[in-house]
């Protein structure tokens, strides 16, 4: 026997599931860091044990090391490149789908000091709009992505929540797409120090010849990855580029700001973001 439901059941049903959605706690995230055993200077242990969900659990933990790699889990024990300054930025997703992030900023010249006083955590300041629909037009929440860089590591969107995103689509094959690079260059070193991530993807097959490309022209500091199928192009077909270059300004709760031409970027934009 089929079962027939009244609309207004089916409408209760509807609004009754945005109103447990909108009521759910956000996670608090805070971390630990250590110096290992062995006193290396340039390797971190990273510990997010003390995060926590007030009404639920915790699915994700992502790190942003602050030196253009990323990695997830609740401890995490990193090498970083030199002796430095880096932001250390955790961002943490519970199951009802909201996330939240706390950076930490460690200077490895100096002697490792806690931030926080054991068992005082504080709730950081980013919350995902899950009442913003996922799409490639201003004003929507940004696609999800998870791409290769040139290590072949995987590197996700998500691992830059809580910072100003500029995406990059273009080849060293397309002239414009060189053009606009010194362009791209200037925006990152004039926001680097205030947590501009600027990441290029390419939808070239020859992944080897962009890599030599961005190495001998000095643009060593974008985070760069490359489309994981060049031919059917599913990244850049989600965001909507049809033509390159093509950039998109993406704020710090994953909100597409702008969408076009490269050159049509300007420091104003972004500093408005920042």
């Amino acid at each position: 026997m089929k079962h027939r439901f009244s609309p207004v059941f089916i409408i209760l049903g509807v609004v009754l599931s945005f109103v447990l959605a909108m009521a759910n706690t956000p996670p608090i995230a805070t971390f630990e860091v250590r110096t290992p055993a062995d006193g290396s200077q340039t390797t971190l242990t990273l510990d997010a044990t003390a995060s926590h969900d007030p009404d639920g659990t915790i699915v994700s933990y992502q790190w942003l090391y602050g030196d253009g790699y990323s990695g997830s889990g609740v401890t995490k024990t990193h090498t970083f490149p030199s002796v430095s300054t880096y932001t250390i930025t955790l961002v943490v997703r519970d199951n009802g789908g909201i996330s939240h992030l706390t950076s930490q900023t460690i200077d490895l010249a100096q002697p490792i000091v806690p931030q926080m006083p054991p068992g005082e955590t504080t709730v950081p300041d980013v919350v995902i709009p899950l009442d913003i629909p996922i799409g490639n037009r201003l004003g929507q929440r940004a696609p999800a992505f998870s791409l290769p860089n040139q290590a072949g590591e995987i590197v996700e969107l998500a691992d830059f929540l809580g910072h100003v995103v500029l995406v990059e689509f273009w080849t060293s094959s397309c002239s414009a797409c060189r053009a606009a690079m010194p362009h791209l260059e200037e925006l990152r070193e004039e926001f680097a120090d205030r947590g501009l991530i600027v990441i290029t993807i390419t939808i070239n097959r020859n992944v080897e010849g962009e890599w030599q490309y961005l190495a001998q022209n000095g643009y060593t500091q974008f985070v760069a990855l490359r489309e994981s199928d060049p031919i059917g192009k599913p990244t850049m077909n989600e965001y909507g580029v049809s033509r390159i270059p093509h950039a998109l300004l993406i704020d710090h709760q994953g909100v597409i700001q702008f969408t076009g031409h490269l050159n049509l970027v300007q420091s104003d934009m972004i500093e408005s973001l920042l």
